[in-house]
Parts: structure tokens; sequence; C-alpha cells
């Protein structure tokens, strides 16, 4: 039977950096690492119950490893109570929620994403045959490429608010203004009401130069989940994402009323927490 199903949720931004309501306290052993020279992460495994299923969390656009509100914290948290140990981890020239200044580009996310992978194979308990993903954003484009051109790296993938199709054409149709006078100075600054002032260079948009996320999936084997708010600024790409995916099973998420972040600083935060659910009971079940 075809597992691809599309999921209606009828669950509904502000930058804040509390977030409670999401989950309880979980004791579970959390250590900073250096996964390589630059690449900071954070290294969590279950208290108890781990069979060696693990997560690769990869973090949105000029964020850092817990992700906004925490969302990719408590993530990590929820899944050790399940179980599952993860790493989330700090791409170089972003992962710093400070910094203003973006030095990254997207071939540089995609060498962190290698080096963390070649960390868990080191790592005394991981079974390397039950190692999935997770990505947020522009953390979910890393995780579709990678899982594209290094097809055996994951049983099972989950992807929140997702671009689709050519990546350099999303960032033109995404921010025109900004990638335009990068292009064109060398170097824009966008100031993001009640979040921060983000620079960023010529070479982080020409890196996406090439890049296709929708024939990237085409080449991933794995389960796959993409879970999205219905007020995500970015184009509902699912449908299409479902219809590319060639791995069992294939599913999407779609949280009514939800933004691209999930509405996370929302009171107790129900939508955010719609999303956790759903995405900790996929790997539950896929990992």
């Amino acid at each position: 039977m075809n597992a691809r199903t599309l999921i209606p949720s009828l669950f509904c931004m502000l930058w804040v950096y509390v977030l409670t309501g999401l989950v309880g306290t979980v004791q579970a052993g959390e250590q900073r690492v250096e996964v390589a020279n630059g690449v900071s992460a954070a290294w969590l495994t279950p208290d108890s119950g781990w069979d060696g299923r693990t997560v690769l969390m990869l973090h949105g656009f000029a964020d850092d490893m817990d992700g906004v509100g925490d969302l990719g914290k408590h993530l990590a948290q929820a899944m050790a109570a399940k179980g599952i140990a993860s790493l989330r981890i700090n791409f170089r020239g972003e992962g710093d929620r400070l910094r203003t200044h973006i030095e990254s580009t997207f071939p540089m996310r995609l060498a962190d994403t290698a080096s963390a992978y070649a960390f868990l194979l080191k790592q005394k308990g991981v079974d390397a045959k039950h190692i999935g993903v997770w990505g947020f954003s522009l953390g979910a484009s890393t995780a579709i490429e990678t899982g594209g051109s290094k097809p055996a790296w994951f049983r099972t993938m989950a992807v929140w608010s997702s671009p689709g199709g050519d990546q350099f054409a999303m960032w033109q149709q995404s921010a025109p203004e900004i990638v335009e006078k990068a292009l064109r100075d060398g170097e824009a600054t966008q100031d993001v009401p009640g979040w921060k002032k983000i620079t960023t260079q010529r070479a982080f948009y020409e890196s996406f130069r090439g890049f296709d996320i929708d024939r990237s999936l085409a080449k991933y084997p794995g389960a796959f989940l993409t879970v999205r708010g219905s007020q995500d600024h970015l184009p509902q790409h699912d449908a299409e994402f479902l219809r590319i995916a060639p791995g069992q099973p294939a599913e999407a998420g779609l949280i009514g009323g939800a933004d691209h972040i999930f509405r996370v600083f929302d009171p107790g935060a129900p939508l955010a927490q719609r999303a956790q659910d759903v995405t900790v009971a996929w790997f539950v079940r896929t990992l």
C-alpha cells in the first residue's frame, strides 16, 4: 500500500528566547562537543533505553543549534525522552543567535553536515543503520541536499518549513531587493523587525547556484516527512515533495494557522508543540 499521505491538522512569530510548555523536564546527558574545526554541537543521549537510534539536527538561516524559541533544543529533549539520541550543530559563519554578519555558504553547510555525520559514526553506541536527520528551513534544504548526494546516510528524514526547487531562485523570490544588492555591491543588510540586522555577502547567494532541492530529494531513498504551517511565507511545496520522494513512507503534516516558525511565541506554543509531537512520533516510527 502506498504510504504517502497528507496529514491535515487543525492547529494554528515574535522573537523571545524563553519557551515554556513544549516538553517536560528531561534528565538526559548533554555534552558540548566540537565535531570539526569551528563546528560546535550539542550531543544528547538518553538516560536509559537508548538502542543506537540517533538524529542529526540542522538549524535554519542565521540561527543556532537551539533554534528560534529553543525549538531545536526542545525537540532534542523530547526525542531523548523516547530513547533517541541527537546531535545538533552550529554551522560555521552562522551558528550564533547574536551574529549579524553571515559568513557561511551552502557548500560550507554541506561540509559541516558531513563532519557531523562522521562524528556520529565514531560515537560509542550509535547504530549507523539507524541515523536520521532533521532540518528547519535552510536546515531542511541542507538535509535534503545531503540525503540526495549521500543516499546511504539517513534512514529517515523530517524537515520543517522547507524551501523547494532551485535554491538560487528561491532566494531571488523571497528577498529580491536584498539579493540584488548583495550581488551588485558585494553585501547587503536587512533589518528584520523584532529580531536583528543581518548582513549577507555576494558569495552566500552565489553559493546556491546549481542546487535544486527537488532534484536532490528524488535521489534520497529513505523515509521522508515534511511539516509546514498553513501561513508559512514560503510556498506550500509539500504536495510536490510527496510526488517526488521515492522512499516509503513519505508523509506531510500541515498545521493550520502556523507560520514559518510555528508561532512558537504564542502563549503555551500549541502549534509548535504540534510540530514537535508529530516529528517525535515520526522518528519513533521510522528510525
